[in-house]
């Protein structure tokens, strides 16, 4: 299968650190970008500068020569590997929360890496 990169972000200014990985890893194999956001729910425009955030993000994504993807959904981690899933991508950027963070339920981070085991997950710490 030849190679195919995902970036999921967030939409968070730390998320250029997982495109600018991903646009890397898209050269150095000589694969398409793809960068997903997946938004739980039904509409990004419940907070004011999130559609701003996002659009840059995209902008930014789309200047490095990748195809951006907006979807929206109720189960973010089930959504999202469907799309893996659908699209067959070989290789995923993704962000890990930050370890001091105390979860009581696995996080959609861990839901991903326990549901995509048959693909390369390349993970980056979230700056704070």
């Amino acid at each position: 299968m030849n190679p195919k990169i995902l970036v999921g972000i967030t939409i968070q200014e730390n998320s250029r650190r997982l495109i600018d990985e991903g646009a890397r890893l898209s050269k150095e194999l000589n694969a398409p970008l793809h960068i997903l956001h997946i938004r739980k729910g039904a509409t990004i425009f419940d907070h004011p500068d999130s559609s701003n955030l996002l659009d840059e993000l995209f902008t930014y994504g789309g200047e490095l020569g990748g195809e951006v993807h907006f979807v929206c959904g109720d189960h973010v981690a089930q959504t999202f590997t469907n799309f893996v899933v659908d699209k067959h991508f070989t290789h995923l950027v993704i962000g890990e929360a930050p370890s001091h963070l105390v979860r009581k339920s696995p996080s959609v981070y861990d839901k991903l890496t326990a549901s995509l085991n048959n693909l390369e997950i390349i993970t980056l710490q979230y700056e704070s």
